[in-house]
């Protein structure tokens, strides 16, 4: 039976490969099987999961999966220690964190109409949501997070305002958030911390990189789009499409020097350009292992 399992909610897949870094670094490794030898409830929850997609009504990148985790990650000391990740969007993605919330909270509640739904008494169930501060800042963040919460817990009294660095008791449940960014300013986003990082120690390879993107950020970027004219006959338009990101380019170009033809997610989790001795003094990978540690032992 697993004692702990934290569900952490992060905007996108480099969130969870930065943190998928922080864990590897404090002794958690995949857990990789099949999803019905998974203990419960995960097993259930997942296949709950796969159950109750309409496959008829999604699109086909959609399909995949509504709530599946990318990964799951067990503790090398505990073995009750889980830990389960999910990149499932940014702030625009409320319903499917309240969704799944709301499902969270049935696996920890006796059902004596539904019989699918099991309570787990054994299990402490706890969330974490990661969320970039962008221009924002971390209270308006924890506003958010705490307006999510509202729809998922309808009944629960909660209070006006909620700190973003401990754990808060909703229900049955443990939920807490880490906003990622600059550590002297409440505002900026996983990039502020994550550049530094890799750039360490490897002042020249990003020097490089940057005189590459300079060399070539005026050329522009285009999406092919059918469009027809007044006699309808079809045309094909360059249309302008604004996608660059220095930073993100920037993390790509170094990354595939180590990992070629691998995305940023990658070239995040696997690359050295982030070590364990960097991690272990990091501000912000302190803060949040420590923060982990609250609910996972």
């Amino acid at each position: 039976m697993i004692n702990n399992v934290l569900f952490i909610l992060a905007e996108g897949d480099h969130d969870i490969a930065f943190i998928y870094r922080i864990l590897k670094v404090n002794g958690f490794k995949t857990h990789n099987k099949k999803i019905k030898e998974y203990n419960e409830p995960l097993s259930q929850l997942f296949q709950s999961d796969i159950l109750n997609i309409s496959i008829p009504e999604v699109n086909i990148m959609a399909a995949k999966s509504k709530f599946l985790p990318y990964r799951v990650m067990i503790s090398d000391v505990d073995k009750n220690n889980t830990i389960v990740l999910y990149s499932i969007g940014g702030d625009s993605k409320d319903e499917n964190r309240i969704s799944l919330l709301k499902a969270l909270n049935a696996f920890n509640q006796d059902d004596d109409d539904d019989l699918s739904i099991q309570a787990y008494p054994g299990t402490e169930i706890s969330v974490l949501y990661f969320f970039d501060a962008d221009e924002e800042g971390t209270d308006f963040r924890m506003n958010q997070i705490r307006e999510e919460l509202v729809k998922a817990f309808p009944h629960f009294p909660f209070e006006a305002t909620y700190d973003a660095s401990v754990f808060h008791t909703i229900e049955d449940m443990k939920i807490g958030a880490y906003i990622f960014r600059e550590v002297d300013n409440d505002k900026g986003m996983l990039e502020d911390v994550l550049l530094p990082l890799m750039q360490e120690d490897n002042g020249d390879i990003f020097e490089a990189a940057e005189a590459f993107l300079a060399i070539n950020k005026t050329c522009a970027l285009y999406k092919d789009k059918l469009k027809y004219d007044k006699v309808n006959i079809s045309i094909l338009k360059k249309v302008s499409s604004d996608k660059y990101a220095h930073r993100k380019s920037l993390i790509g170009t170094v990354g595939q020097l180590q990992k070629s033809g691998k995305s940023n997610t990658v070239c995040i989790s696997d690359a050295d350009y982030i070590t364990e001795d960097k991690i272990n003094s990091n501000t912000t990978c302190m803060e949040i292992i420590a923060l982990i540690k609250t609910v996972i032992i």
